[in-house]
């Protein structure tokens, strides 16, 4: 029987190529395990809708005391001055869970996607910009339903 014996330096090589192999699997997460919420973690003041049935409007919610608390363990509790709302376009006053969804690796990139998060069984695009208002100007997080955008502001950040 004729047996031909790896050189040790060769059975290094392939035992350094198993362990990294292994550790690899072992210590992988999905890209669903690894989602950040931290910027999104806090409570968000809701001021203003820009647009709805992509008719562009402007709805000055500021006065309302909207707030939309993204909590870290993923449930979202909206409150505020809602009930005397002729025609609100934000979510009802409750509890909702959240979650913001992974992006798919092979799906679309680039400067028009907008990162999605589900809120109760309802998906949304969310995105973060500059906005100017007379009783506003700074960072918000635009949160787009198939209807319109909402518009949020940091609740620490906003004084009116």
């Amino acid at each position: 029987m004729n047996t031909k014996r790896m050189k040790p330096s060769n059975n290094i090589a392939f035992l350094m190529t198993l362990l990294l192999i292994f550790t690899g699997f072992f210590s992988s997460c999905t890209k669903e395990e690894t989602e950040d919420t931290s910027s999104i973690s806090g409570q968000w003041k809701l001021i203003a809708v820009y647009y709805w049935d992509w008719e562009p409007i402007t709805l000055d919610y500021s006065q309302n005391d909207i707030v939309y608390d993204f909590k870290e363990n993923n449930v979202l509790t909206v409150s505020g001055k809602i009930d005397n709302i002729d025609n609100y376009r934000g979510h009802k006053k409750g509890n909702y869970s959240y979650k913001v969804l992974p992006i798919p690796p092979s799906g679309p990139t680039g400067p028009d996607y907008c990162p999605q998060m589900k809120i109760g069984t309802t998906t949304h695009g969310f995105s973060f910009g500059w906005i100017f208002y007379d009783y506003y100007e700074g960072n918000a997080m635009h949160l787009e339903t198939k209807k319109g955008c909402l518009v949020l502001v940091r609740v620490e950040e906003f004084v009116k």
